[in-house]
């Protein structure tokens, strides 16, 4: 044998007696005629071509005008990444903090409810998935996937990342993620700046010609990256308003359901769960409504901690997030109703937007105020009566027993109590008093889409919209490779 390698390691829990540790294995031979035959004898083994180089061959030609970032979420910081790799040298604006002073405006936020409205949950160093649980799977099939995967685990401190069938970085490593991408962005001549809030996008003639900072500053701009994030509404509308083409989009709302890890693992395991040394058990859940609406569980975190994830006064939001331990001894998960123009409105572009804004603040208002969380016992949800919530792990000023019905419309509703019960007959014991339900799961993803082409905005040339603010990704992979194609469509401009 030539060469082998591990490319996958994970489990194989679908017979509860008998779970198996699988694996995927890349591997050459240097005997002639042996490879024909191994590949006989093994039906599932496949001969594997290399990936495709998709960047320059070497530096491009320095642009007369940097490259500017917007953004420091994934797509804007493999984005920036790009464009400095290659001798670009770009300036990256992110609107919050860097992340050692944003985790103390969370903290701080979860603690007494102070907000700051620039440096929170959604907006700083390392966007909305700093925290979360950080996971790094993902469904599209670009060759780039394996690449992101890789840069997350070298600068995380996580070198075998790359071969988990099911990678996850936690929030915790995610903090050391940013700072290092950080210094690496510096060292190859990048400039970053924070608490640098675009206000403006100046064109002329069709083309960016510079943005404008919310303080007055304005910096010439010819190729404009921007890797807003799904919540940053006001930079949405000042879009809008300068004639940057956008669509209203489907997305999902619902709640977030919380159970003890350990119920999970013994549904997941069975009584291997008693005796192996095993991680916290997951899920994927999925149904379809009499009404046809989909009903799916979204960003299922094993060992974490439902939270609160406001950007702003007078609504609440929530979502979910552990360490790279998952050691919480809880799993939460959200469980949502897709929505679409029929829910919301059509013909309003911001329709989606103000739809989100509506439930955060009937959310809000269940909540008591003041960034309480509401909560409701999941068998008291699903038979209309009053139950006792049962102790669980919420990072938020407080949680609140609350009625969640009228936050979201009653369609939706319903249709969300059928995709719990069949949920139920998926997986036995998933139906229990020890659950519990906390509202309102609404920034799923972007209900705004940009509309572009080969990532070039289609009326404003040399603006280039990526990740999941944009519209075109979902998570914390799809919005890097997005990003990373972004800068890449740029670099090919300077190329020599």
């Amino acid at each position: 044998m030539e060469y082998f390698s591990v490319l996958r390691r994970g489990l194989d829990a679908r017979r509860k007696g008998g779970i198996l540790r699988v694996y995927a294995v890349e591997f050459s031979l240097c005997t002639a005629g042996l490879e024909e035959a191994v590949c006989s004898r093994l039906g599932s083994a496949r001969r594997v071509p290399p990936a495709p180089d998709l960047f320059p061959a070497g530096r491009v030609r320095k642009p007369a005008v940097r490259p500017v970032v917007v953004g420091a979420g994934p797509a804007g910081l493999f984005a920036a990444w790009t464009l400095a790799r290659y001798g670009a040298s770009p300036l990256l604006l992110e609107r919050g903090s860097p992340v050692e002073e944003r985790s103390r405006h969370v903290a701080d936020f979860w603690k007494r409810g102070t907000i700051d409205p620039n440096s929170n949950v959604q907006f700083g160093e390392g966007g909305a998935g700093t925290f979360s649980d950080g996971k790094l799977t993902t469904r599209i099939g670009d060759p780039l996937v394996s690449h992101v995967v890789g840069i997350f685990g070298e600068f995380a401190g996580l070198p075998g990342l790359r071969t988990e069938a099911k990678p996850h970085v936690g929030t915790d490593r995610l903090k050391g993620f940013c700072r290092r991408m950080r210094e690496e962005l510096v060292s190859l001549g990048a400039e970053v700046r924070f608490g640098a809030l675009v206000a403006e996008v100046a064109a002329e003639g069709g083309r960016v010609r510079a943005v404008r900072l919310a303080g007055g500053e304005e910096i010439p701009c010819a190729d404009l990256v921007l890797a807003i994030g799904h919540s940053a509404r006001d930079t949405l509308r000042m879009l809008l308003s300068r004639g940057v083409r956008m669509s209203a989009k489907a997305f999902a709302v619902g709640f977030r359901v919380e159970h003890p890890q350990g119920l999970i693992d013994r549904i997941q395991y069975g009584r291997a769960s008693e005796r192996a040394v095993l991680p916290p058990a997951d899920y994927r859940l999925a149904a379809r409504a009499p009404s046809g609406r989909g009903i799916y569980s979204f960003c299922m975190c094993p060992g974490g901690e439902v939270m609160a994830a406001s950007s702003g006064p007078g609504g609440i939001p929530v979502n979910g997030m552990s360490g790279h331990g998952r050691t919480s001894g809880f799993a939460n998960s959200g469980i949502v109703a897709t929505v679409s123009g029929e829910d919301f409105g059509e013909g309003d572009v911001f329709a989606g937007v103000q739809f989100q804004e509506l439930v955060e603040a009937r959310a809000f208002r269940k909540g008591g105020g003041n960034f309480g969380v509401p909560a409701m016992n999941l068998m008291g949800f699903l038979e209309g009566r009053d139950l006792n919530l049962s102790r669980g792990r919420v990072l938020a000023p407080r949680v609140a027993r609350a009625n969640l019905s009228g936050i979201l419309p009653r369609k939706v509703e319903e249709d969300l109590r059928f995709g719990l019960r069949a949920f139920g007959k998926t997986l036995r014991g998933f139906l229990t008093q020890e659950g519990t339900l906390y509202a309102v799961e609404s920034r799923t993803s972007s209900p705004v889409r940009m509309e572009r082409e080969n990532y070039e905005s289609v009326t404003l040339k040399g603006l280039y919209p990526v990740g999941e603010g944009a519209g075109h990704a979902g998570g914390i992979v799809s919005s890097a490779v997005d990003g990373i194609r972004g800068a890449l469509r740029i670099l090919e401009k300077f190329s020599t």
